[in-house]
């Protein structure tokens, strides 16, 4: 494998976006890039960011006291968000002092990482101007009462992704199939997405990629029968692509959900040990495996 999967930073308040990746180096073994084994290695080998980033928050800029008292000498405060090998650092601060931490992390990794900082993926962004991180095109806009707030939007290169998947599976080249199967390999597609996205300020974009996915099965079934008239095309209308009890499914009826922070500390079944469930700031999370499972069941049937 050649080199590794791209690292990257952020900030934001009044922010910026640093990307990161790592040096390239041929070797004869490696994990493939997007393998189950890859998210795994990042967090043991990227637990050295965290913690750095940990100790600097809890002895420096935590309670929010000591944060005020930062800023009334001028320094910036900052903090450290990461999934997997994805990660955004937030700093509120001006763009100097932004660029300041940026060659200072990049000092980390070359020490204790032996990893170096891509010229062109690395980079500063302010919030206002957003940046993409895990799907997501997050930005600071005025609103309606003046105020002015974070959203959280699927980013483009991800509603494009999602699209192109779509057109591949209604291409000319799956006419052979029958409607059902057809049905059956986009419905999850759609679904997924949805279902991930629904956590931002999705509802336009799950409308336009609804109609978007209608209008790529109607072309589908154009392709596989041309000497249908216009007429009896028109028989396919919304939530009337259907055949042997599968519907193609529509992502504008996906409940936008916004996500409710929990703490930044939640309890699980996995770290009872280290996460105290009573405690005033956790949340103990409930996952309804029953139901997860009866939905996977119906998608394999």
């Amino acid at each position: 494998m050649h080199g590794s999967p791209q690292r990257r930073a952020g900030t934001g308040g009044r922010q910026h976006e640093c990307r990161f990746r790592d040096g390239f180096a041929e070797t004869l073994t490696g994990t493939p890039q997007g393998g189950v084994a890859s998210p795994l290695l990042a967090n043991i080998y990227l637990s050295v960011l965290d913690r750095h980033f940990a100790r600097i928050w809890n002895t420096e800029m935590s309670p929010g006291w000591q944060r005020q008292a930062r800023r009334r000498k001028g320094l910036p405060n900052y903090r450290l968000v990461r999934y997997a090998d994805d990660f955004v650092v937030l700093v509120h601060g001006t763009k100097s002092e932004a660029e300041t931490l940026k060659a200072e992390i990049g000092e980390l990794l070359a020490s204790k990482l032996k990893m170096t900082l891509s010229v062109e993926k690395t980079h500063i962004t302010h919030i206002d101007d957003g940046f993409v991180f895990l799907g997501f095109h997050i930005h600071r806009r005025p609103w309606c009462d003046g105020r002015r707030v974070v959203l959280t939007i699927p980013s483009e290169p991800a509603l494009a992704s999602v699209m192109h998947k779509n057109k591949k599976l209604t291409g000319r080249s799956m006419t052979s199939l029958s409607l059902e199967e057809v049905l059956r390999s986009v419905n999850p597609v759609l679904r997924g997405w949805a279902a991930y996205s629904r956590y931002g300020a999705s509802k336009r974009t799950f409308s336009y990629l609804g109609w978007y996915a209608w209008w790529r099965l109607l072309l589908w079934i154009r392709y596989k029968h041309p000497h249908l008239t216009w007429k009896q095309r028109r028989y396919y209308g919304a939530d009337r692509i259907t055949e042997g009890g599968i519907v193609l499914y529509n992502p504008a009826k996906m409940r936008v959900q916004r996500y409710t922070f929990r703490g930044a500390q939640i309890s699980t079944p996995y770290n009872i040990d280290e996460v105290d469930p009573d405690g005033a700031r956790f949340r103990r999370t409930n996952h309804d495996d029953v139901a997860f499972v009866g939905q996977i069941s119906e998608y394999l049937a």
